[in-house]
């Protein structure tokens, strides 16, 4: 048996897809729990329609966020650990609201997750990361971008969500210290659409975000027609979508931005230093200083 989890604030408002990472996590879960934020938007009314839309039981926690814990974006943290704390089983799976699970290779996912349950020094399971960016036809592959993280947990050894809810840790009583966990790597995918919107609700993201570092503020130019820049690692996308973003997809904004207009970033240092790491990763599987949420990492 295993538990899904989850949060979600104003999801309609900010353009999360939400509902389809709900269901991409449905065939890998026997329940599903969300930490619903005090949304002002139709988020709620949205979670209580997907119940029987589901193939297998969704719990909506009402969880309002603390105005007063605006730094670090440590509110994620902990409102994911609220809906941890809700997981019936000890194999718990989280997505977060813009991201979703490949689905054309369900059934190696459902076997590794049997494999890491056996197996008893594991902590947690990795999986490789899509990230979108501009369009849905538009995949970003760079060292400035995550490429494993880690989604699947043993609740038993007391794993929580750290920092901005990005990884997970045990907290180290002797050594004072966040411990990071030993992982597999899933043959899995996840593919992330926070940089797939309309650039007003690309804006509105940002800025809403912004306010979870720094203490209720927006410091930085949230301007939909400069939402977007230049990223190097800009590349057409071959691969096939989940099945459940379908109906987005087709529904998709016309103001997306073209492959030519998000691929031509400034030839300097960083450029360097970015086509450097590809060419190492692409050779050696290797990225020079990569941040890792995990001790070590085993291949299945």
């Amino acid at each position: 048996m295993r538990s899904g989890f989850s949060i979600i604030r104003n999801g309609d408002t900010l353009g999360y897809p939400y509902l389809e990472s709900l269901q991409s996590l449905a065939p890998l879960v026997d329940e599903i729990v969300v930490a619903h934020g005090d949304s002002s938007d139709s988020t709620l009314q949205s979670l209580e329609h997907l119940k029987s839309r589901l193939s297998c039981p969704l719990k909506i926690l009402n969880s309002p966020w603390d105005p007063q814990n605006l730094k670090g974006g440590l509110e994620l943290s902990r409102q994911t650990n609220i809906a941890l704390e809700k997981c019936q089983n000890d194999i718990c799976l989280y997505i977060q609201g813009d991201e979703v699970f490949s689905d054309s290779n369900t059934q190696q996912i459902l076997q590794d997750l049997d494999r890491f349950e056996a197996e008893q020094d594991l902590d947690a399971l990795a999986f490789s990361w899509v990230h979108f960016y501009g369009s849905y036809e538009t995949e970003v592959r760079s060292a400035k971008w995550y490429r494993r993280e880690i989604r699947a947990i043993k609740k038993s050894r007391n794993l929580k969500s750290y920092g901005d809810a990005q990884g997970f840790r045990t907290w180290n009583p002797h050594s004072q210290k966040w411990t990071k966990p030993r992982a597999a790597l899933s043959r899995g995918q996840v593919f992330h659409y926070g940089w797939v919107r309309t650039p007003q609700a690309m804006a509105a993201k940002a800025s809403d975000f912004d306010r979870l570092w720094h203490e209720g503020k927006s410091p930085f130019d949230r301007n939909p027609n400069s939402i977007f820049s230049d990223q190097f690692g800009i590349r057409k996308f071959k691969g096939k979508h989940p099945s459940v973003m379908k109906d987005r997809i087709q529904s998709a904004f016309l103001s997306q931005k073209p492959l030519h207009e998000l691929s031509n970033p400034p030839k300097n240092l960083k450029f360097l230093r970015l086509a450097t790491s590809e060419i190492l990763e692409s050779a050696f599987d290797y990225r020079p200083g990569e941040f890792k949420n995990y001790s070590s990492l085993k291949r299945f």
